[in-house]
């Protein structure tokens, strides 16, 4: 039994699975496949958010933020973040509230419309920032290491494929 499936035991549970996808289909291929791509995603995730966490002390929401706004020009707009992190509205509020309450980052009003603000990362942002690099890479080159840089082409395309099939 290979290392997948000691720890992916679908095979073992799914009695019925065959009366939805027919074994070696097309169906049974795109359903297998999506199915991973969700554990991937969640097991990354889970893995990601718990470390950082415990070395940083920052949930997901607020790393993402960090690098959403440290990775450009600042100012941001609210709806920029929004779009860059892909959440709504309401969830960045909150996010963004509570990171300006620890200074992480400032809101200043925005000039030209006065509905909108202009976020920028604080020095202590841009400090926190600098922790989460590190262990983000670090645990990033760890999951990642098995894979050739042609694999990480190939997995890379792949994916921004799926991702932009599933967005329009």
């Amino acid at each position: 039994m290979s290392t997948l499936e000691k720890q992916d035991y679908f095979d073992e549970w799914n009695t019925f699975y065959g009366r939805f996808y027919p074994l070696g289909s097309r169906l049974d291929a795109e359903f297998r496949t999506s199915r991973m791509l969700v554990l991937a995603g969640r097991s990354w995730t889970n893995r990601i958010e718990a470390k950082l966490l415990q070395e940083t002390g920052q949930t997901r929401a607020r790393w993402q933020v960090l690098f959403a706004i440290g990775f450009a020009e600042q100012p941001v707009t609210m709806t920029e973040l929004c779009r860059r992190v892909r959440v709504q509205w309401p969830t960045m509020i909150r996010v963004i509230e509570a990171m300006e309450r620890e200074n992480l980052l400032r809101r200043e009003d925005h000039p030209d419309d006065k509905r909108s603000r202009y976020i920028y990362l604080t020095t202590e942002g841009e400090r926190v920032l600098a922790r989460i690099q590190p262990v983000l890479d670090d645990e990033r080159a760890k999951v990642l290491s098995l894979l050739s840089d042609e694999d990480l082409d190939t997995l890379r395309t792949l994916l921004e494929r799926v991702f932009t099939a599933a967005i329009s």
